[in-house]
């Protein structure tokens, strides 16, 4: 195992694993992270087709995938960039995503979390159960060295589409190189 999909892997596993509480200190809820402004460029230096003008076929939920794929195999996930308090590892194509039919906070009345992606009011076994990892890799296998967060709409608790190859199904994981990311729904920005 490299050492940066080593750490990507580990990564994943603490966000899972350590949880920040819910609700709480009368702090204004936020719907999603703040807009970086990097747009345009970052854009432009993604592979050619990453970025897609309509949903491909035959999406499934992360559950569903979990129970059904193997490594090697090419698959179409739907789910929302949740499941984590770090969604995005920095300075790299990757992100972490959730099933849809898991309520972010800032969906569940009077709560206040301050980062509702993260999900903090589901159980570990949860989360285990209905995330996966999304990176984008280069020619030599390795995520590219670039950030997703902001690109095109993708952001926190962002609803998308992705195709790709299941990269890795060790210990519970789902580890997918996307191929194309379609963007089905913007999340909300900040009150």
């Amino acid at each position: 195992m490299t050492t940066l999909k080593g750490f990507v892997l580990s990564l994943m596993s603490v966000s899972i694993f350590i949880l920040s509480g819910c609700g709480g200190g009368g702090t204004k809820p936020i719907t999603a992270a703040p807009d970086t402004g990097k747009t345009p460029a970052v854009a432009a230096a993604l592979p050619d087709g990453v970025l897609l003008k309509e949903a491909p076929a035959g999406a499934k939920d992360i559950s569903v995938l979990k129970k059904d794929a193997k490594a090697g195999d090419e698959v179409v996930l739907k789910g929302r960039v949740a499941g984590a308090a770090d969604v995005f590892v920095p300075q790299r194509a990757i992100f972490v995503m959730a099933d849809t039919k898991l309520l972010a906070c800032s969906e569940r009345p009077g709560d206040n979390c301050p980062l509702p992606w993260d999900l903090c009011c589901e159980t570990p076994e949860t989360l285990k159960e209905n995330t996966a990892t999304v990176q984008l890799v280069g020619a030599d296998g390795k995520p590219l060295k670039m950030e997703l967060k902001g690109v095109s709409g993708i952001d926190a608790l962002s609803v998308l589409v992705v195709k790709g190859k299941v990269a890795d199904r060790e210990g519970g994981r789902l580890l997918v190189n996307a191929t194309g990311i379609f963007v089905e729904k913007v999340a909300a920005k900040k009150q």
